[in-house]
């Protein structure tokens, strides 16, 4: 038994409670305005994919575009598993994959940044274009030529469109 104002030289035990929190905190989700990790600090990572944030409203750029077909969803899934063997740095610099970020203020872009925060923040409250997160894009590195868009949360890839036409970056 420790006996009263000496301290205890025994294992130091994290409280469980305490790591629970950490984790969760660490694994957290994109809340909309919330500041992630820069890109140096995850590039180390492998990605993992989430979809909370897929454009569906049937346009050019939306998974559920009217011409996508069964390739194109096949080629996208093959390209995530593809790419899910790299790290993001890898990925970077892999010229084959075109993993870059997208400046939406580059006149070249043929994306505006009021398209990024109707996804993310519909109703407009709380968000400003100037907190928006970083987008990137990359090859799905299948038979069709397509990249997949989204944004970077504590190394978690959110994907938001799919370019299968380059548009936001027209080819030259």
């Amino acid at each position: 038994m420790a006996k009263k104002g000496k301290k205890n030289k025994g294992f130091d035990i994290p409280d469980p409670k305490k790591q629970l929190e950490n984790a969760i905190n660490s694994l957290s989700k994109y809340k909309v305005g919330e500041q992630g990790i820069p890109f140096h600090s995850v590039k180390n990572l492998k990605p993992f994919f989430a979809f909370d944030y897929l454009s569906l409203d049937k346009t050019d750029l939306c998974f559920n575009c009217k011409t996508n077909n069964r390739d194109d969803l096949l080629g996208l899934l093959e390209g995530l598993k593809k790419v899910s063997s790299y790290t993001y740095e890898s990925m970077r610099l892999t010229k084959a994959l075109r993993f870059h970020s997208i400046n939406l203020w580059d006149k070249e872009v043929n994306l505006q940044p009021k398209d990024f925060l109707k996804i993310l923040a519909p109703s407009y409250r709380g968000m400003t274009e100037n907190e928006l997160p970083t987008l990137y894009q990359f090859d799905l590195q299948y038979t069709i030529e397509a990249r997949a868009v989204g944004f970077l949360y504590k190394g978690i890839f959110y994907l938001v469109w799919y370019d299968r036409n380059h548009i936001i970056y027209p080819k030259k």
